[in-house]
């Protein structure tokens, strides 16, 4: 899919958004990940967040003075980094939690058993769906914004976001597209994770006009340096941390984005969250050597 369908998809998103009051009414009702109807009583006013995105969100929105806690992580934004500790996004400590007293938790999952046990003492939950395309980041903030009753700020947020990405692909269209891949290597001498079909990484290639050269794959399975290098890609995008994992294999030397120095760091924090536009500038730039302001 080409950058002009993507663009007029997020028009039409925009000019549909409906217009909803700045006022909230509560109970409000909102459908989480596992497809179940989650109601909050009341406007909550202490909220613990399990996921930076989470936080991005309430930042957007303008709600960060409701933030009390936040489980660790390295993409957390800056706003959030002195509020206290509930343990690790992947772990966090369900005592922990229960003692900042929140009537919200965004992010508990099921992994661990942690939404189970917040939800036995009587706290809500609400954990979005998994993020694969940039629609996916829309709803959720959507439904965030519902649920602490600041649904009018939500549809604003997700105004500015949509026009930012359609500014910034007005800047390539009809521009030739460049062969590139997303890869995640944790290792130097594992084989890496491809972003395939069904990535949100996989749709922002597109959008920032690329051709993904494992598009023909699903998801995020590793895939070998051999395919790499036979799909040969000319710009490679990977984890800032995991950018010598790629560079430094003498199995990857003669893959062109490698040759070239085209092996360019993006956060995956900012290809899902809020700060989409970020990402989706950074990779025009590296594609096309377009600056984008």
């Amino acid at each position: 899919m080409r950058p002009v369908v993507f663009i007029v998809l997020l028009a039409t998103l925009v000019v549909t958004m409906p217009v909803l009051a700045a006022s909230a009414e509560f109970p409000v009702s909102v459908i989480d990940d596992r497809g179940v109807d989650v109601v909050i009583d009341a406007m909550p006013e202490r909220i613990v967040a399990v996921g930076a995105l989470y936080a991005e969100i309430l930042l957007g929105l303008g709600a960060l003075d409701r933030l009390v806690a936040i489980a660790d992580s390295p993409d957390n934004p800056a706003e959030a980094i002195d509020l206290p500790s509930v343990g690790p996004t992947y772990a966090p400590n369900v005592e922990l939690i229960v003692a900042q007293m929140p009537d919200l938790v965004l992010g508990a999952t099921d992994w661990g058993g942690e939404r189970a046990a917040i939800e036995a003492v009587g706290i809500t939950v609400l954990t979005t769906p998994l993020l694969t395309g940039v629609i996916d980041i829309f709803d959720s903030i959507h439904t965030v914004a519902a649920a602490i009753g600041q649904a009018a700020e939500g549809a604003a947020l997700v105004g500015r976001l949509a026009e930012d990405i359609i500014r910034s692909e007005s800047l390539i269209l009809g521009v030739p597209p460049v062969r590139a891949a997303f890869l995640y290597a944790p290792t130097p001498d594992d084989p890496p994770y491809a972003a395939g079909t069904g990535a949100i990484e996989h749709e922002l290639i597109l959008r920032a006009g690329g051709i993904n050269v494992f598009a023909d794959i699903d998801g995020f399975p590793p895939v070998a340096f051999e395919a790499i290098l036979a799909r040969d890609p000319e710009v490679i995008f990977t984890a800032p941390s995991q950018i010598e994992n790629l560079t430094g294999n003498p199995l990857l030397r003669a893959v062109a984005a490698v040759r070239d120095g085209r092996v360019v760091g993006i956060r995956g924090s900012d290809a899902t969250s809020t700060r989409i536009g970020d990402a989706l500038r950074s990779m025009i730039e590296a594609l096309h050597g377009i600056a984008v302001d």
